[in-house]
């Protein structure tokens, strides 16, 4: 059974990062039970860490100084046998407020390629709204599929060590350097099955800021859209989530 693990940097927004670290114990549990072993690493210095261990997931404690040290944690844990006796064979960063279905999980690549996805959904910092973006990237949106064997080329650590941002461009650029990286390949899926839940504080990239950066292919209520893709649970969840907030009168054309 091959195994997979999902690398969560995760920084305040501790109830929103419940919900979704909830909804990947639930996805984690679906790619087991079809056959990918999957599990997941939290990296964080706040209450993040205690939904990480009542889940049952790996944890690292690291400050937020630098996101990029984040990562490199968690994919080093995740591969390098002399800190992992059962090193994962797959590496998905993935954010603290994403949502990401299962099924895009179970075809792995071979050798030195990574799949990327270039659409996704984002919900607004208000929960009122969902848009489908094209994210018209090289690498696509942040959720990506490294096979171990890429990693390993750069010593499990592939980003730049001192950044705040931009580190999924930084593990790109540097695999590629390395000549770690021969392939990229992007898959095809429904807006859906990546998706970013916005909140008012500790972000990185708002709303307006991916609206005004990328296409919109499709705009929706997130829960009406989400119904019957994702669990009741998390979406019920959700919805209590956003209802405490304040709403806001943000419109985006």
């Amino acid at each position: 059974m091959p195994s997979l693990w999902f690398i969560v940097p995760a920084h305040g927004r501790a109830e929103l990062a419940r919900i979704c670290l909830r909804q990947l114990r639930r996805t984690c549990d679906t790619l087991t039970d079809h056959g990918v072993e999957a599990a997941a690493v939290v990296i964080a210095d706040d209450e993040n860490l205690d939904t990480a261990k009542d889940l049952g997931f790996a944890w690292i404690r690291r400050d937020n100084r630098f996101v990029s040290r984040k990562f490199n944690d968690g994919i080093q844990l995740a591969l390098d046998r002399n800190y992992n006796r059962r090193p994962a064979d797959y590496v998905v960063p993935c954010g603290s407020d994403d949502w990401v279905d299962w099924r895009l999980f179970l075809d792995l690549p071979q050798g030195r390629t990574m799949v990327g996805f270039q659409r996704m959904s984002f919900v607004r910092e208000d929960g009122r709204e969902l848009t489908a973006r094209r994210i018209d990237y090289e690498g696509g949106c942040g959720i990506r599929i490294y096979p171990r064997a890429v990693m390993q080329s750069v010593g499990f650590r592939p980003a730049d060590e001192d950044r705040k941002r931009g580190c999924d461009t930084s593990i790109l650029v540097n695999l590629k350097r390395a000549n770690a990286l021969r392939r990229i390949e992007h898959r095809a899926l429904e807006s859906w099955q990546i998706v970013d839940w916005k909140s008012r504080h500790d972000q990185v990239t708002s709303y307006a800021e991916i609206a005004a950066r990328h296409r919109t292919d499709e705009a929706a209520d997130p829960f009406e859209a989400l119904t019957g893709r994702y669990p009741d649970e998390a979406l019920s969840d959700m919805r209590e989530h956003y209802s405490r907030r304040p709403r806001t009168s943000l419109v985006i054309a």
